[in-house]
């Protein structure tokens, strides 16, 4: 009788876990199925992005120049696949996709901005069930955690949300599992609050003198 109840706990898990979500996490345009291969889903260095923020980090790509500082010194970046059910848009309710998180191609790579990827499973998420994946990028030597407050403070970036349907079709193709709705975002430096303040009052400063003259 244990036997045959083993077994059947077996196969319920072995089940459960095919019915959980798959899904390809890649970037690159160079990723076989891609429709249209041309379309921005890469990560782009923001504005603000000037220089090694973190002493001793690491982060090696990106659309850096090859041997800058910046190039050589932050080679901890990471990206990581977050999902939530459809309806819900709160980060702080997201869950990390099982499979790890990836690291950057170089910046002398012909797809920089693009991360090594790989699959990724969405435990919560069966097949045919619509999930709301993101994408977040975050300098890991600060935090393991990119949903912890601290990834903020160094260099940081996450797409806009989008939508995937883990197939149901046991002969699905690979482009069945890429994930078409992600879009080019920024990771850069994010201000602090009181570097907005500051960047305020001189702007109503520079106002109320050009009023005066």
């Amino acid at each position: 009788m244990k036997k045959v109840l083993l077994t059947i706990a077996a196969a319920v898990l072995t089940t459960a876990a095919f019915g959980q979500g798959v899904v390809t996490f890649a970037n690159a345009s160079s990723t076989p199925g891609w429709v249209n291969p041309t379309f921005d889903r890469y990560a782009h260095w923001g504005p603000n992005v000037s220089a090694p923020l973190v002493a001793g980090g690491l982060v090696v790509s990106n659309g850096a120049p090859a041997g800058s500082a910046l190039a050589t010194s932050l080679i901890s970046l990471r990206a990581a696949l977050y999902y939530a059910a459809s309806t819900q848009n709160d980060l702080s309710q997201y869950v990390a996709a099982s499979g790890g998180n990836a690291t950057f191609k170089t910046s002398t790579s012909t797809t920089a901005g693009s991360w090594f990827g790989g699959n990724r499973t969405l435990d919560t998420i069966g097949l045919g069930t619509t999930a709301n994946l993101v994408v977040l990028v975050w300098d890991s030597s600060i935090t393991t955690n990119p949903l912890d407050p601290a990834a903020r403070t160094g260099l940081y970036g996450a797409s806009s949300i989008f939508q995937y349907t883990p197939p149901t079709n046991p002969q699905a193709q690979p482009s069945d599992f890429l994930m078409t709705g992600l879009g080019g975002f920024n990771v850069d430096v994010i201000p602090e609050p009181a570097s907005f303040a500051l960047a305020g009052l001189g702007a109503a400063a520079l106002l109320i003198f050009r009023r005066r003259k």
